[in-house]
């Protein structure tokens, strides 16, 4: 009877082969990919199926093993998007991970605390309060800027559209008070004369 060695191993190596040729195709597809590093879009791969079809990744930051703070087994990972922010926190040697999932218009406030080898990023939300430590100055000041200028851009859309909200219902408001006006002058209530000078007054408001 003919006995083949080596099958399993070529069977196993034609798997890893695959799998590392999928990875290579996902890290491709990335948008922006050239301004993140190899364990960068590993981590990014990782969470794929969590982001949603139009959401990109802006900012990745890893805590570190070694500074105050951080996690010899485990360390968290911070995902910045175009849309929220996630933090992926790993349990049991990577065999078990939490998420938490901040949209930008729930967070209340973000501070940055620098300490002698690394920084801390400091945030308070609605369901969420706490800090991030261990994480490279560069990245908590790029993370702290990108999260506060979402903030402003998500105020100043909130403004404009209460501010759009009262400009239409103070057109329409004028355009009642002109359509009763009409009437009036139709029923012969008031004339011509009367018409154009209530007119005016209505457009001058």
């Amino acid at each position: 009877m003919a006995i083949s060695f080596g099958r399993k191993d070529n069977n196993d190596n034609k798997i890893q082969s695959e799998a590392i040729q999928d990875q290579n195709i996902y890290q491709e597809q990335i948008p922006n990919r050239q301004k993140f590093n190899n364990k960068e879009l590993e981590e990014i791969q990782r969470i794929s199926k969590r982001l949603d079809p139009d959401e990109e990744v802006e900012i990745v930051a890893k805590q570190s093993k070694l500074r105050p703070g951080g996690s010899k087994t485990t360390p968290d990972t911070i995902f910045v998007t175009n849309k929220r922010l996630l933090i992926r926190d790993p349990s049991f040697f990577g065999a078990r991970e939490d998420f938490e999932s901040i949209t930008y218009d729930k967070i209340t406030s973000i501070e940055l605390e620098k300490g002698m080898f690394s920084s801390a990023v400091k945030i308070m939300a609605s369901g969420y309060k706490g800090d991030i430590d261990a994480i490279s100055k560069e990245k908590a000041e790029s993370i702290i800027e990108y999260i506060k200028k979402s903030m402003e851009n998500i105020k100043t859309e909130k403004e404009t559209q209460v501010s759009t909200g009262i400009d239409s219902n103070k057109n329409l408001s004028i355009a009642d008070e002109l359509f009763k006006l009409a009437k009036l002058k139709e029923q012969g209530i008031i004339t011509e004369t009367e018409f154009l000078k209530m007119k005016k007054d209505i457009l001058r408001t």
